[in-house]
């Protein structure tokens, strides 16, 4: 387009405020167009004013100013009450400590607000350090002979925290029991990830210390736990024997007769795999027989080694032999 829009009418009643847009103007020379956006000044509809927004910014900066006047007013109270006891930047530092803890105690409330259970040690620690703020801005106060002004001076304390304490009820939603048990649930779901993730990293790690600093001893369990990983069938209790038959007391029973199966059925059924044989050796004793032959066998010849053994080809074969490889000689590169 190469001409500004069009103001719309505007409405009776109805407040407007200026704007700046753009409109695109499109020029061709000689076959070869550019484009370039020029600005104009547009009036547009003002929202009205929202009044809640409004209202909840002012409140929270109340609750600022009162917190940042309670900070500096026990800090003072509490740090003329201290000073003749410890230096005065020790002391005012202690007191600013005394408001600074409820304030502690009721952000911990608020992000706890969907579990009561576990926000009630943060609510109680709250008042109880409003309580202790009190008391010391108010002996402060009894030690000048002003027991008035150390009452009311106490109280700037009290209302800030109260200040906070509507201030996070407005803010807070409130949830049924089904909701806040979801989002408890899903929270200890991803903690539980987390937590896993941070203890599979640290026995990783302690793995890695071991195999740079165990020396043989580890080299040696190392081995031992492999073997018994690749051979579990070695290890597996045997079934009792069954008791002797007499053959005097059997009858002879009939054969069954066996259903016949078309060849059809028959290239349909999945082949069975063939039955390993339990007195091959294990794979460890064959990579570790290998590597003494020849140091330098990469990890498909000692695979070739496993199946000339009698071992099964699986999917995994190639991941255990080049784990077991590198239990038996740390120091073998990727082949």
């Amino acid at each position: 387009m190469n001409q500004a829009p069009e103001q719309q009418p505007r409405i009776p009643g109805v407040a407007y405020k200026k704007v700046t847009r753009y409109w695109t103007e499109t020029t061709d020379l000689d076959g070869k167009t550019s484009t370039r956006e020029v600005p104009y000044e547009a009036w547009v509809p003002k929202p009205p004013r929202d009044w809640d927004a409004l209202i909840l910014r002012g409140v929270t900066t109340v609750a600022i100013s009162f917190t940042v006047i309670a900070v500096v007013a026990t800090a003072a109270s509490v740090g003329g009450l201290l000073s003749k006891m410890v230096p005065g930047v020790v002391a005012y530092g202690m007191g600013a400590v005394f408001t600074l803890a409820w304030l502690y105690c009721l952000a911990i409330e608020w992000l706890n607000r969907i579990s009561p259970e576990r926000a009630v040690h943060a609510k109680v620690g709250g008042w109880i350090a409003l309580l202790i703020s009190m008391g010391a801005v108010y002996a402060y106060g009894h030690t000048l002979g002003q027991d008035y002004a150390g009452a009311f001076g106490a109280c700037i304390d009290l209302l800030a925290k109260g200040s906070w304490w509507l201030l996070l009820r407005q803010h807070a939603v409130p949830l049924s029991a089904r909701v806040a048990h979801w989002v408890v649930d899903q929270e200890q779901k991803v903690a539980g990830r987390s937590l896993l993730r941070s203890r599979i990293a640290r026995l990783n790690a302690n793995d890695a210390y071991e195999r740079a600093v165990g020396g043989t001893e580890y080299q040696a369990a190392d081995a031992i736990l492999a073997s018994v990983e690749t051979a579990p069938a070695a290890l597996a209790p045997q079934p009792p024997a069954a008791p002797p038959v007499d053959p005097a007391a059997t009858a002879p029973v009939p054969p069954a007769s066996v259903p016949s199966v078309s060849p059809a059925a028959e290239e349909q059924q999945p082949p069975v795999p063939p039955v390993a044989p339990i007195d091959r050796p294990q794979i460890a004793a064959i990579c570790r027989q290998e590597i003494g032959t020849n140091p330098k066998a990469s990890d498909a010849d000692l695979v070739e080694a496993v199946k000339k053994a009698g071992h099964p080809d699986r999917p995994n074969l190639f991941d255990t032999v080049r784990r077991t490889a590198r239990r038996i000689d740390p120091s073998r590169k990727a082949s």
